[in-house]
């Protein structure tokens, strides 16, 4: 199967419960990008909260297209470690899976927005090469948020 289905408030917990099963201590970075359309900042929002819900100190950032590298290392990373040692800084944005800036991460979710995207999705079922490349593909989760109260995991991989 391509995806699954299930309401909002047990996805974004889910999502929380499998960040923290890899990453439970120290200075944490989450990015949540995606397609233009993809309601980042609210997707972000909720990851956040279900966070904090799991007893975890949470803060968030917002990043824009021209954010680089070096601009999100000095003006979120350094700061946040500095003041957070063992929080996590939830960032949205477009592009913060490109090149150069996959490394500040440890976590990524990636959103995809399409109300005609099939249940059984995916890029082995279609048979189709992924238009998008590389930033999909290093994305720890995927999701689909044409119905904002019923996310849509995703998966992309041929496992």
């Amino acid at each position: 199967m391509g995806s699954t289905t299930t309401d909002r408030s047990s996805f974004f917990d889910g999502l929380a419960a499998e960040f923290l099963q890899h990453y439970r201590r120290g200075p944490r970075f989450i990015a949540v990008t995606g397609v233009a359309g993809a309601d980042l900042p609210d997707a972000a929002d909720a990851l956040a909260e279900a966070l904090r819900a799991s007893g975890q100190a949470v803060e968030r950032a917002h990043a824009t297209a021209h954010a680089t590298p070096d601009g999100l290392r000095a003006d979120l990373v350094t700061p946040f470690r500095t003041t957070s040692p063992d929080g996590v800084l939830v960032v949205d944005g477009p592009g913060l899976l490109g090149e150069g800036l996959r490394g500040l991460w440890n976590f990524s979710v990636w959103i995809e927005h399409d109300p005609e995207r099939d249940a059984d999705w995916s890029f082995v079922a279609t048979g189709r090469k992924d238009p998008l490349g590389a930033p999909r593909e290093v994305a720890s989760v995927l999701f689909d948020d044409a119905d904002p109260e019923r996310p849509r995991r995703l998966f992309a991989d041929s496992c």
